[in-house]
């Protein structure tokens, strides 16, 4: 089990990994994640034995929690219901979304962007993800999530809502029928509403696609405004918002 220790200066992993308000030195083997949270600079750090423990930099005093199991006293810390992580292309989304479920080996993966059977390049991106994920996790291919977000059931890793609202506006037919947004926007709203009723723990990934130019197509500009919709609508029912950036996380 790592040790983790603490004093005024900061905290110490194994001897060895040293955290603090201002930064950290990166030591081999040892993966840190930091996330900016109104309680100061929270340290997640993977260990090179697997252990996951968190530590956050506080400027009103330096707060202890450990995300792996209770262990010699220490008890988890909280842990968010309904959490969105958005991000560009390549921000790390994807990994950080399966980090913050790699202590639940019975999640259910929830995979929106079919099977990949027409696209080798597409097939071999699930084939990365699959490989990297915990054996034990349960795998649904499926963009009808209200039905799952309604019923209980274990945690759910949803990758991603990008995907979902791309094959949902192809089921609407909305590239020959743009007057078909009114539906696609009455879907938003009911996925909205299972996911802020929830009874389950979920995790959602989506991509933020309205911080560059503006598209030249109205067909491509009408998925970056209903993209931007479906983002906003998801985070304002959502209990953790985080942000990915070049590989770092931000919550927001």
């Amino acid at each position: 089990m790592a040790e983790l220790v603490t004093s005024e200066g900061g905290a110490v992993v194994d001897g060895v990994l040293r955290l603090s308000a201002d930064g950290f030195t990166p030591v081999d083997g040892y993966r840190v994640t930091t996330t900016r949270t109104p309680a100061g600079i929270r340290y997640d750090v993977l260990t090179p034995e697997g252990d996951q423990l968190s530590w956050t930099a506080s400027a009103v005093g330096d707060q202890l929690s450990w995300t792996a199991p209770a262990v010699g006293g220490l008890q988890s810390a909280p842990v968010a219901r309904r959490t969105l992580i958005l991000g560009g292309a390549r921000s790390g989304k994807s990994t950080e979304a399966e980090r913050l479920m790699a202590d639940t080996p019975d999640t259910l993966y929830v995979a929106t962007g079919g099977d990949g059977s027409a696209d080798p390049e597409w097939a071999d991106r699930i084939a990365k993800h699959r490989a990297r994920r915990p054996a034990s996790w349960g795998l649904a291919e499926t963009i009808d999530l209200v039905p799952l977000l309604e019923t209980d059931g274990p945690p759910l890793l949803v990758d991603c809502l990008t995907l979902w609202l791309a094959r949902t506006m192809d089921a609407c037919d909305i590239w020959e029928h743009p007057e078909n947004a009114d539906e696609v926007e009455r879907r938003i709203d009911q996925l909205a509403a299972a996911w802020s009723a929830t009874p389950r723990r979920v995790v959602a990934v989506s991509n933020e696609v309205g911080s560059g130019v503006v598209p030249a197509d109205a067909g491509t500009r009408l998925f970056r405004d209903l993209m931007g919709r479906l983002n906003a609508t998801i985070s304002r029912q959502s209990d953790t918002v985080l942000w990915c950036i070049a590989g770092r996380t931000v919550a927001l």
